[in-house]
Parts: C-alpha cells; sequence; structure tokens
C-alpha cells in the first residue's frame, strides 16, 4: 500500500514536471521564432504599402493570388495546377454530367463557355496586374519567397527545440528535487519491505511454526496415536476377511461351485433347504440353475413366450 501511494506521488510530480517542460517548450519556442515572425509581419506590411504607393489592387497582396499569378515554391505550382485542373476539367465536366443532356455538341459548348468566362478573366485579371504592375508583383514574389525561409527556418527552429535533451533552460529544478525525494522513500519502502519479508523467513517463520506445533502437539499425537490403531485395525480386519474367503473357498467352493460363492446365491440356497423344497445341497444348486438348464433346452418356448 505504501509503495503504491508512493508511486501515484511520484506518477503526479512526473506529470506536473512534463506539463511545466511543455509550457517551457512553447516559450521559447516563441521567444527564439519571435524576430523571424515578426520580420514576416514587416514583410507583409512592406509589401502592402508597395502597393499601395504604386496603386496596384491589395488583392496583389493574397495567397490565392500569388498562387495562381506568381507562384514561389513547389507548393505553390502544384496549387496553381489544382485550380486549373478545378476549372478547366471538374467543372465542366460536372456541369455535362449533372446539368445537361449527354451530348457531344453540349460538351463543347461548355468547354468553350468554360474557357471563355475563367480564361478571360484569368488573363484580364493577369493584365491588370502582372501585366500593367509587373515590377510591384516581381517585389511582392521576393518578398514572399523571405516569408517562405522564415516559415521554413521557423519550423526547423521547433523542431530543433523539441529534440533539445537539455531540460535546463526551463527551469525544473524543484520538480527533479521532488522526484528524487520521492525515489529515495520509494527506495527505503522498499528495504523495509526487504528486511521484513527476511526477518519473516529467518526468524518469524521458525517462531510462528514451533507456536503452531507446540500448541497442536498433544493433538497431533493423539490424532497420529488413532491413525496408526485405525490401520492395525484394518490390517486386522483385511487379514481375517482373506482368511474367510479362503476358508469358504476351500469348504463350499467345490460343492457349490465358484460362480455361486455370493450372498445371495448362498441366501436363496438356504432358503430352499429350510422350505422343504430341497433335501441336499446339490439339489439346491441344481434348483437354482433350473432357469438357465429350462433355458438352454427349450429354447423356442422362451422365443414365444
Amino acid at each position: 500500500q505504501q509503495l503504491s501511494q508512493s508511486d501515484g506521488k511520484i506518477k503526479k510530480v512526473q506529470e506536473a514536471r512534463e506539463k511545466a517542460k511543455n509550457k517551457g517548450i512553447k516559450e521559447r519556442v516563441a521567444e527564439e521564432s519571435g524576430p523571424l515572425k515578426q520580420e514576416n509581419v514587416e514583410l507583409k506590411r512592406q509589401y502592402h504599402g508597395i502597393c499601395t504607393r504604386e496603386g496596384a489592387p491589395l488583392f496583389c497582396t493574397t495567397k490565392l493570388f500569388g498562387i495562381l499569378f506568381k507562384p514561389v515554391s513547389f507548393s505553390e505550382v502544384l496549387g496553381m495546377l489544382f485550380f486549373f485542373l478545378l476549372f478547366f476539367g471538374a467543372v465542366p465536366i460536372a456541369i455535362y454530367y449533372f446539368l445537361v443532356p449527354h451530348r457531344a455538341l453540349f460538351l463543347v459548348g461548355i468547354y468553350l463557355l468554360d474557357i471563355l468566362i475563367f480564361g478571360g478573366l484569368y488573363v484580364f485579371i493577369g493584365n491588370r496586374t502582372v501585366g500593367k504592375y509587373r515590377e510591384v508583383v516581381k517585389q511582392g514574389a521576393e518578398i514572399r519567397k523571405k516569408i517562405l525561409r522564415n516559415k521554413k527556418q521557423i519550423k526547423r527552429l521547433k523542431n530543433e527545440i523539441h529534440k533539445d535533451s537539455n531540460d535546463a533552460p526551463y527551469h525544473l529544478e524543484e520538480f527533479d528535487d521532488e522526484l528524487s525525494r520521492l525515489n529515495q522513500e520509494r527506495n527505503e519502502i522498499i528495504a523495509q519491505k526487504q528486511n521484513a519479508l527476511h526477518s519473516f523467513e529467518t526468524v518469524n517463520q521458525n517462531i510462528i511454526r514451533d507456536e503452531i506445533e507446540n500448541t497442536e502437539k498433544e493433538r497431533l499425537a493423539t490424532l497420529k496415536e488413532q491413525w496408526q490403531q485405525a490401520s492395525q485395525e484394518r490390517n486386522s480386519l483385511e487379514g481375517q476377511a482373506q482368511e474367510m474367503q479362503i476358508a469358504l473357498t476351500q469348504k463350499f467352493e467345490q460343492f457349490i461351485g465358484k460362480k455361486h460363492l455370493n450372498e445371495e446365491d448362498i441366501l436363496r440356497m438356504i432358503q430352499f433347504l429350510q422350505n422343504g423344497q430341497c433335501k441336499s445341497l446339490t439339489e439346491a444348486v441344481l434348483k437354482l440353475e433350473e432357469p438357465e438348464v429350462e433355458s438352454v433346452a427349450n429354447p423356442s418356448a422362451d422365443s414365444a413366450g
């Protein structure tokens, strides 16, 4: 019970230590990545200022505009391909299968209308932004590259901090001291348990055995004597039974046969003699065997019966 309580205290302190460490890691990540995040904020503000100063539309600063008109990373190129497949593939096919009759002429018309609407809108926006404010869009692409580099560096920094095995920056000494004290306390409990078991096995166990044996010694002696007497009586009775069996065999088996040397047949033969049904033991044996003799002599009568 003491060990269970000690383990519960240790687990509670370990959980509190882990919680404090996670909080420290978050604070460390926020502190060390703070300059990079602040730089990203300044870069976005700078791009916004360039667009405002040059008269370019403010939507040029959005991520969607960058993906569609000036991708600066592999993931943004994939994003642009996704939007092209969506507007020039999925949309017309969905319209063809769900909204209009399935005819080739309708499919061609849907694709032409799709290209005219979405393609024309794409070209129009591109001319009014990339074509008209090429330098602004170019500067925006460079700024977005810097922002992406900073984000990758923040992610790498976060992974390094999580993998760092040094807990010193998180000031967990109080928890470590408490865990050390609790572990020492647990070791002492284990030592006490081992000493108690050793004492029981070497001293107390013998004392308890002696007490039990002394208390029950007289009764055990009486029971042992009774058991010996019962064993002798049993052996005597078994000997008498064996002698009687031999005597019966020697005296009566030759007259009544081995198969009739049982209590039931003997009682029947005695009854035959007492009732006068038979005058001799031989007649009693024959009368006892009459059903068998009749059955063998007249099987057809038994069958008919």
